[in-house]
């Protein structure tokens, strides 16, 4: 029989280019994530004790993350798409005019969709009015601040099939919650808004340089501190070197760097320990003859603003940890407390309650049960000398309607954030006999039946 040579050498040439990004994987390694791209994790065998029944689409789903050559085919067809029709091969990364990017995360903000529901923008707003309570009762200043979506300030290089809508975002909505609960917070928004400089980079998600100084400016100003200001765009020099985050995202084997503006003056604070990046989760710093003790909660808008706000304060923590955990003021002894959140984010300050001692509420507790008022709840304990109680309502209280549970005879206020629809969270000194919660509902404060907690 005459052998078909022909069709030999291309089944071998198939096989050969189905085989090459495993052969290439095992000699160089699997690929990285590159940007705030999450790749799948290595499969394991076994799941909760058990054989793992996904094992198999897990391990799918990590090469089809990590195969060789992955990261080049991704930029090349990318780089196509977007000479071709215009679009973005990635559905985290909106592609801008001019070549700007920004975060698809940010589009219901800009949109106007999907808003938080009036009673998580409160929740948000009294969860933060109880770690101001907190940071009082400890004499610490307490300043809150939102980092302004990329888009929020430049909208003209957004594509013109995005509509912004003109009503009142998350962020405006908490503001005005806040002045509700009389709680203090610097507009970053209102004071980019005055800049005619670009403050955002062109190619990544977060402010550059210059916008981090003027943050810094913003929020020291805010707290009446007597600091060096930061925001003198004429003592910036530009290099092209920033890796930017949403470029890495969607051409993750492309070279172009972002330019970075950097201030023409040496640092004179210093790291208490050394760092590994500005992405770590905790950073100390110290540095002499400045303000007092600053705890800071950022997130990554803090990478590049915590070197400022180091400069201007004799010591400082900055924490990435999320729930806020106000024992760290008392560590850390610091006077000053500043939370900063990106506005995509907000709704996290309604689902991650803040670690801080129940405060205690002298309310006249009705004598009436209402026996239709369900709740879940749990306990767990906690590194601290506190033990945690998290649950659920079943019913809506109003709005504004803070959480009170009622402990052997005391009255605590909750946290109204957590997990579920009518979350409270409370940190409470012990665990109770039995446990009562009360809310307002139709403006009548009322009050379930006692469950035993054991």
């Amino acid at each position: 029989m005459k052998k078909n040579y022909g069709y030999l050498i291309f089944l071998g040439v198939f096989l050969l280019m189905c085989l090459s990004p495993l052969v290439g994987m095992a000699i160089s390694g699997p690929s990285e994530g590159v940007g705030n791209e999450v790749l799948a994790p290595s499969p394991s065998l076994t799941k909760a004790g058990g054989f793992n029944l996904s094992f198999l689409n897990d391990t799918s789903d990590y090469f089809a993350d990590r195969f060789a050559g992955r990261q080049e085919l991704v930029t090349a067809d990318a780089k196509l798409e977007a000479a071709l029709f215009g679009e973005s091969a990635e559905e985290k990364v909106i592609l801008g005019k001019d070549g700007w990017l920004y975060y698809k995360s940010t589009l219901d903000d800009y949109q106007g969709q999907n808003l938080l529901s009036d009673r998580a923008l409160w929740s948000a707003a009294h969860c933060l009015a109880l770690m101001q309570e907190y940071a009082q009762e400890q004499d610490v200043s307490f300043l809150f601040t939102v980092a302004p979506n990329k888009n929020a300030l430049y909208p003209e290089y957004m594509p013109d099939r995005c509509l912004r809508t003109d009503a009142p975002g998350n962020s405006e909505r908490l503001y005005d919650a806040l002045r509700q609960e009389g709680v203090p917070f610097a507009d970053l928004k209102a004071a980019f808004l005055a800049e005619d400089r670009v403050l955002y980079h062109r190619l990544d998600s977060h402010w550059n340089n210059l916008g981090a100084a003027l943050a810094h400016d913003t929020l020291l100003d805010a707290l009446g501190k007597d600091a060096e200001r930061f925001y003198l765009p004429d003592r910036f020099t530009a290099v092209q070197d920033h890796d930017a985050d949403l470029y890495q995202m969607l051409y993750p084997a492309g070279t172009e760097k972002d330019v970075q503006l950097y201030p023409d003056r040496a640092w004179s604070f210093s790291y208490d320990r050394p760092i590994r990046s500005a992405e770590d989760q905790t950073i100390f710093t110290s540095c002499d003859g400045q303000n007092g003790a600053l705890l800071m909660f950022r997130d990554s808008f803090g990478n590049t603003l915590h070197t400022f706000m180091a400069e201007s304060f004799g010591a400082a923590c900055f924490s990435r940890a999320m729930p806020y955990d106000l024992s760290l003021l008392d560590s850390e002894s610091a006077d000053t407390l500043v939370i900063e959140i990106v506005e995509r984010n907000i709704g996290r300050l309604a689902q991650y309650a803040p670690i801080l001692p129940a405060p205690t509420r002298q309310i006249s507790v009705p004598q009436a049960c209402d026996d239709t008022v369900r709740f879940t709840f749990a306990f767990s304990q906690t590194n601290g000398n506190t033990i945690c109680c998290a649950g659920n309502l079943t019913c809506a209280p109003d709005t504004d309607s803070p959480i009170w549970l009622v402990c052997d005879g005391v009255v605590y206020e909750a946290s109204p954030a957590g997990s579920g629809e009518q979350p409270f969270t409370a940190y409470l000194p012990n665990q109770p006999a039995a446990l009562q919660v009360m809310f307002l509902q139709n403006g009548t404060l009322v009050i379930s039946q006692a469950f035993p907690c054991d």
